[in-house]
């Protein structure tokens, strides 16, 4: 079963996370970016539905940016359209990783929670 993160955020954001992630973890294939920059949101669902059947992706985590705009949007109409999807808002560099690191070793549901934890870990003041 092929699982797929996707990462859908406003400007470059999206490319550098997973630059930045690259840098910091090596090479991996798993995890797709798009921008909704200067794309309508009907191209770009059209874009990330034709990656996910190219890749014959079963399991759907989305990784936005922002809940509420067009890119969580566009996440939620992926939800209604692919059986197995989660949408996580707030995407940072420490979910990427936990979606990296351990989608091997957890069901589709403990990853989705592991995913969304890891990240609010990353977040701390001190």
């Amino acid at each position: 079963m092929m699982r797929l993160g996707i990462v859908i955020c406003h400007g470059k954001l999206a490319f550098e996370l997973l630059h930045t992630v690259e840098c910091l973890v090596g090479r991996f294939e798993n995890v797709l970016a798009f921008s909704n920059d200067g794309v309508a949101p009907q191209t770009l669902f059209e874009q990330v539905v034709e990656a996910v059947h190219t890749r014959q992706a079963r399991e759907l985590l989305i990784l936005v940016d922002l809940r509420g705009g067009n890119c969580w949007r566009i996440g939620k109409m992926l939800e209604r359209e692919f059986e197995k999807t989660h949408v996580v808002s707030g995407v940072n560099v420490p979910m990427v990783i936990s979606f990296i690191t351990k989608q091997a070793g957890l069901s589709f549901e403990e990853l989705s929670r592991t995913v969304e934890q890891d990240g609010h870990r990353g977040i701390l003041l001190e």
